[in-house]
């Protein structure tokens, strides 16, 4: 959950801190007195898009901080541990820095992150809901995002297995397809394969034979230094005071001090042991590298000539020796597939064959489950929307087969309601006012928030366009969110506001040709004001504040 927020320099807003309490919170104020502002700071430390336009007006950068408890959302910790952030499993320090540029600085307790990183971790904490986001319903898309996430891991084995053998299908339509639409160009390429791959072979190219050629090139070249080296090292080893000579004798005399003091000698004596029958070794590798060592320029000029030639493929195909290895497989590959064009196009068109017959049997196989799920589905959302004063209103689940199969599946899936008694069913975008898509975005929400394992969902106005008794239900239907995640929302409601655990108030101030924006806790009799407020829209009366106290009072019983 979000514990508290501080907000810099953003929009109309000075400098600001508010905290954040568990259960419902409300956010009130008169139109513009910046509570989507606060929306919008919340917004940036999800990910957002930022922009220069929230700096306020002669500042160089905003500021956004919020704490967010994190101990019950084990995924966040998860993903935290995953991108290398030092996790304290209490608190979670977010921050976001926007410049008067339009660039910005995201920071997960106090370590840099990208925006996709810091969208990661936050779609694991807060949801924001904004009135835009209803609109999300009205796409059919969304409609089986929300089948597949309510059904979690039902059919989540079957849904993958589908979507890796469709886009293998896909893979090798595009492969038969670029093989068919290059028909000509086919066979100008089967030249160019040939003479390249011709080339590479004759070349007769070998892994890591460069770095050979280096070390063989630079002996010969430095040929006359490294005789001398390694005469004078054997001299060393076979003149009369020869060191292994000397090591010799300290051997037998080790010998013998070891008959006279058993033990304490015999591990020297073997060490010396060693370090004569190494430098024994070294004595007759030196001698065969010294009578191997000459300079033939015959040779060099042939190992120079060979080193050329690799250069020069390398710098033609912009390839080292090891890939060009591999191009020339691949060449070769290719040259086949062309030179048996009719023998590998009628292998291909079996293959898709196979693998669309697979699609459509995994497709059914998975429309299956998705019917059952979205029976499930159906039903959950018809208690939902008709405890929200829809009593009469209906639900269907509509499954569409697709002439051609897609990544999801091989059926449209599409909402259908009829909000009152009588009504035909018909899609969302054609039927529902924005009360109704209201109601049902808030039903959703209900449903999928206690799937999801989201901390803290926010909602903007999303009881816009309600009123009377449907109100009061929103509002004890947030009320129930609030029982199982944070719930911070913008609201016009007095029904909402009276039921909130927390209300803050929103208001605007101008003081020296500036313009800031304040917030207040409101309790007692100021929040009996502004409930009475919202009630009346206008001026508050007695009768209007009598109203607000029950209201407040009724509702914090229940």
């Amino acid at each position: 959950m979000l514990q508290t927020l501080s907000i810099k320099q953003f929009a109309i807003i000075d400098e600001l801190e508010i905290q954040f309490g568990q259960g419902l919170t409300v956010l009130s104020g008169e139109t513009g007195a910046g509570k989507s502002i606060i929306i919008d700071a919340i917004g940036q430390l999800i990910g957002m898009r930022a922009s220069s336009n929230f700096v306020r007006h002669g500042e160089k950068k905003a500021i956004i901080e919020g704490i967010f408890d994190i101990d019950d959302s084990k995924e966040a910790i998860s993903i935290l541990h995953d991108l290398s952030i030092d996790v304290d499993e209490d608190f979670l320090l977010v921050k976001r820095e926007i410049f008067s540029s339009g660039k910005s600085i995201c920071r997960v307790n106090n370590q840099t992150v990208t925006l996709q990183d810091l969208r990661k971790i936050m779609q694991e904490l807060l949801d924001i809901h904004g009135q835009h986001e209803t609109q999300t319903l009205l796409k059919q898309k969304y409609h089986l995002q929300l089948l597949d996430n309510y059904a979690e891991n039902t059919y989540k084995d079957l849904l993958d297995k589908y979507v890796v053998t469709y886009d293998k299908y896909k893979a090798k339509k595009k492969e038969l397809e670029d093989l068919e639409s290059a028909d000509q160009a086919l066979l100008q390429r089967l030249d160019l394969l040939k003479f390249q791959y011709e080339e590479l072979q004759e070349a007769n190219l070998l892994e890591d034979e460069v770095t050979q050629l280096e070390i063989d090139i630079k002996r010969i070249q430095n040929s006359e230094s490294l005789s001398l080296a390694l005469n004078n090292a054997h001299v060393t080893l076979t003149d009369e005071h020869a060191i292994t000579d000397r090591l010799y004798e300290l051997s037998n005399q080790l010998q013998s001090i070891s008959e006279i003091l058993p033990d304490k000698y015999d591990r020297l004596k073997e060490d010396v042991d060693q370090f004569y029958y190494t430098l024994e070794d070294a004595k007759h590798q030196l001698y065969d590298d010294l009578t191997n060592t000459e300079f033939d320029e015959q040779y060099l000029n042939e190992l120079e000539s060979r080193m050329n030639l690799l250069n020069s493929l390398k710098r033609k195909y912009g390839k080292d020796i090891n890939e060009l290895i591999i191009y020339q497989d691949k060449m070769a590959d290719e040259i086949n597939k062309i030179e048996n064009y009719e023998e590998s196009t009628a292998q291909l068109r079996q293959e898709i064959d196979d693998l669309y017959h697979n699609v459509i049997e995994l497709g059914e196989k998975l429309s299956k489950e998705r019917r059952k799920v979205a029976q499930s589905l159906r039903n959950h959302i018809v208690d939902e929307i008709q405890n929200l004063q829809m009593k009469d209103a209906n639900l269907e689940i509509s499954f569409k087969t697709l002439d051609v199969p897609n990544r999801e599946g091989i059926e449209l899936v599409e909402f259908l309601i009829s909000p009152n008694k009588g009504e035909p069913l018909k899609s969302l975008n054609k039927i529902a006012s924005g009360g109704e898509l209201s109601r049902i975005m808030l039903a959703l929400k209900t449903i999928f928030v206690k799937t999801r394992g989201q901390t803290a969902i926010l909602f903007d106005e999303v009881d816009s366009g309600v009123s009377g008794q449907a109100a009061q239900k929103m509002a004890e239907k947030m009320k129930g969110l609030a029982k199982h995640i944070q719930v911070i929302c913008i609201s016009h409601l007095p029904q909402v506001a009276s039921m909130s655990d927390h209300h803050l108030f929103i208001s605007k101030n101008t003081s020296a040709d500036r313009t800031t924006t304040q917030v207040q806790e409101l309790t007692g009799e100021e929040r009996i004001d502004e409930v009475a407020r919202m009630i009346s829209g206008a001026s508050v009366t007695k009768l209007t504040r009598q109203n607000a106290k029950e209201m407040i009072e009724q509702n914090h019983k229940s």
